[in-house]
């Protein structure tokens, strides 16, 4: 998909003029997570302390970000009985080297595919209230936390390239 694809079907699943349906995520999902890890893969390890902007989060930093708010919105005991979020524990005092961000990553990977394989579509458009006292459908948040990483994922291509390394090629 396109950029511009992203950005368009993002507003209409925002506006409820569209939804995300589980089979399109579980098929596309792992090669968006394909793409981040060989990314994390070919990352100096000595660069995971790189700060792109003033003020900005480190590399390592936002790789870890993104299971992180994926543990937020799909796996703190909302959408599901596990609750394995954590705030503040996602930076590199608690995961220093790639290996650990990877398992990381990894690990919350497949909590997510098995949340979603198994997620009942008849609560596909169900509200679930969340700490901000919104209420999200589970097909926008699932749609959302791919996005999210999406995003994330071209952040990171554009930081390698900063470094002088290769970055993603989609």
């Amino acid at each position: 998909m396109c950029p511009q694809m992203i950005c368009r079907l993002s507003q209409q699943i925002r506006e409820g003029k569209a939804t995300m349906e589980k089979e399109f995520l579980l098929k596309h999902w792992s090669k968006v997570r394909l793409g981040l890890m060989s990314l994390i893969d070919a990352f100096p390890e000595d660069k995971l302390g790189f700060i792109p902007v003033a003020g900005g989060w480190t590399a390592g930093r936002i790789m870890l970000h993104i299971s992180s708010a994926a543990n937020f919105w799909l796996h703190s005991g909302i959408l599901s009985s596990i609750n394995v979020y954590e705030a503040g524990k996602s930076t590199l005092e608690y995961y220093p080297t790639i290996k650990d961000i990877k398992s990381f990553l990894m690990e919350e990977h497949q909590r997510t595919l098995d949340l979603l394989q198994n997620f009942d579509p008849a609560d596909w458009q169900t509200p679930f209230r969340y700490p901000d006292g919104h209420d999200y459908q589970p097909s926008w948040i699932f749609w959302h936390v791919l996005e999210h990483e999406i995003h994330h994922r071209g952040e990171l291509s554009l930081i390698m390239g900063l470094l002088g390394h290769q970055g993603l090629d989609v």
